[in-house]
């Protein structure tokens, strides 16, 4: 079996992608798109890589299962990570951090 061809991530999309988050959170803080996506050296394949902002008193692992749901269908293949402002906050002074790094590279979709 070869591999599989994911749908072209375009402007109509990603606004898609957007509605839909906000549908399920009405305040986010940010959306990004991250990863090869936003850096623009992505293949067929590569999956949709997404960055959320927001206030939840979730722990960070359950976070990313209503928005995830929301997106169902949308796209094969997403990565989901929520974090919340306060703990960007807490890695803004580390260089090299996941989080510093991933903030610089993405795309801002939404901004609340």
């Amino acid at each position: 079996m070869g591999k599989e061809i994911f749908p072209v991530v375009n402007e109509e999309l990603l606004s898609e992608v957007v509605q839909r988050i906000l549908a399920v959170n009405k305040k986010p803080k940010l959306i990004a798109l991250l990863g090869s996506r936003a850096r623009g050296n992505s293949r067929a394949d590569s999956d949709l890589d997404i960055l959320v902002i927001m206030d939840s008193d979730l722990p960070q692992w359950k976070r990313p299962a209503p928005i995830r749901r929301t997106l169902t269908g949308l796209f094969p293949a997403k990565d989901i990570v929520v974090y919340t402002p306060q703990e960007i906050e807490g890695w803004n002074a580390v260089p090299n951090a996941f989080i510093t790094s991933i903030l610089r590279e993405g795309r801002i979709l939404y901004e609340g």
